[in-house]
């Protein structure tokens, strides 16, 4: 591969010496966005929007208790900038304003170039939390350490604070935490899904046991990893039938309901010879048929074919699954647009809003393509490759 400058990197002090200089100018650049996003933070501040209604927008307080509120829509325009999803713009900025107002000693490190951003966005991250004098005792703490502790060592620090400074909040935190528990189960390709849980340590501790127990069992000629993912499928059909729902599309390939992911015959072979599994198969929904009603709610089968056409939320960035999304119409129903198979768009409720309240359009320039303008009139076009501009 050739380098990207004229000059001859011969040597391999050569090659150190331009990454070295190159470190130093991207820590450089990812300096100056986050002045700039706070920049773009003094220029909408929430407490510039008055008499605001329900579902209008709302001032925003992103970052830890004495940063600014902020206009909460400003930060799907940064995200443009950034190319980033709101989410992560709204983060970001966060990230951004608990460095400048609460740590400000780490802040100027950033600013003067002795510590990464990256890293000392992590800390500001994990300090939002904290009361004022929790966040100045972290700063206090890593005006000489932060280039050397790491994100483990960081976590250590802030718990610290937060027991020091918060114990009653400290508390209240344990037990929000307990709150959190949860099971997400995300559909991949081929046949796999991925496992995501919060539980109590006991129950972590209950079901390592039960694993290892039950991957003993299985024949050893599959790796050990493989063993204990067959035993957890064993550990939930006991408690429970399996019922899967399929479109097929022909004879080799179908479409898993809810995940919208394609599957060979050979996986609906497979799970079908596994006992305690039922399967139903549904003729799949024809995208290019034209479904139209008379009322504003787009029927069952109208909404369905959205979500299968348009598998995600259609605004820049997003990738909230379209059957967690609103059905939005693309022209108005009250302004004549027509409950249809061209008019209808999955948008997720924060971006709906946004697109109601704000000066934010879109249009429809294809059946799954669409063009949209920011307020400051950035053109960016969102299909099934993902979010560009043109």
């Amino acid at each position: 591969m050739a380098a990207s400058h004229a000059e001859p990197f011969d040597t391999a002090d050569a090659v150190l010496d331009r990454l070295r200089r190159n470190r130093t100018s991207i820590a450089r650049l990812e300096a100056d966005n986050l002045a700039w996003a706070c920049a773009w933070a003094d220029l909408h501040p929430g407490e510039a929007l008055l008499d605001t209604v329900p579902g209008s927008e709302q001032p925003a307080r992103l970052g830890g208790h004495g940063c600014p509120e902020v206009a909460e829509f400003c930060v799907a325009e940064l995200g443009v900038a950034l190319a980033i999803s709101t989410p992560a713009a709204r983060s970001y900025l966060a990230e951004a304003l608990e460095l400048r107002h609460r740590l400000p000693r780490l802040w100027h490190r950033v600013q003067a170039g002795h510590t990464v951003a990256w890293k000392a966005r992590l800390v500001a991250r994990q300090t939002m939390t904290l009361p004022k004098a929790g966040a100045a005792y972290v700063d206090h703490r890593l005006e000489s350490k932060a280039t050397r502790l790491g994100p483990k060592q960081i976590e250590v620090l802030v718990n610290e604070a937060m027991l020091r400074f918060d114990p009653a909040q400290a508390e209240a935190d344990r037990v929000k935490a307990a709150e959190q528990r949860h099971v997400t189960i995300t559909h991949g390709s081929n046949g796999i899904a991925y496992l995501d849980a919060i539980v109590d340590t006991a129950v972590a501790i209950d079901l390592e046991a039960a694993l290892a127990a039950a991957a003993a069992k299985i024949d050893s000629h599959q790796p050990l990893d493989v063993r204990r993912s067959i035993a957890l499928g064993h550990l939930a059909q006991s408690d429970a039938g399996r019922e899967i729902v399929i479109h097929v599309h022909d004879q080799q390939v179908g479409h898993l309901d809810d995940t919208g992911q394609p599957l060979l015959v050979t996986q609906v072979e497979q799970w079908c010879r596994e006992a305690g599994t039922t399967v139903t198969v549904k003729p799949v929904i024809d995208l290019n048929q034209h479904l139209q009603t008379d009322s504003y709610h787009p029927t069952e089968l109208l909404q369905r074919q959205t979500q299968l056409k348009i598998q995600h939320c259609a605004a820049p960035w997003c990738t909230r699954p379209a059957r967690r999304c609103d059905t939005d119409h693309t022209l108005p129903y009250e302004q004549g647009g027509t409950t249809c198979s061209g008019n209808l768009v999955p948008l997720c409720r924060w971006h709906h809003r946004m697109k109601t309240h704000t000066r934010w359009t879109y249009h429809r320039i294809a059946p799954t393509t669409f063009l949209w303008r920011t307020p400051t009139g950035t053109w960016v076009v969102v299909d099934h490759t993902g979010t560009w501009e043109p």
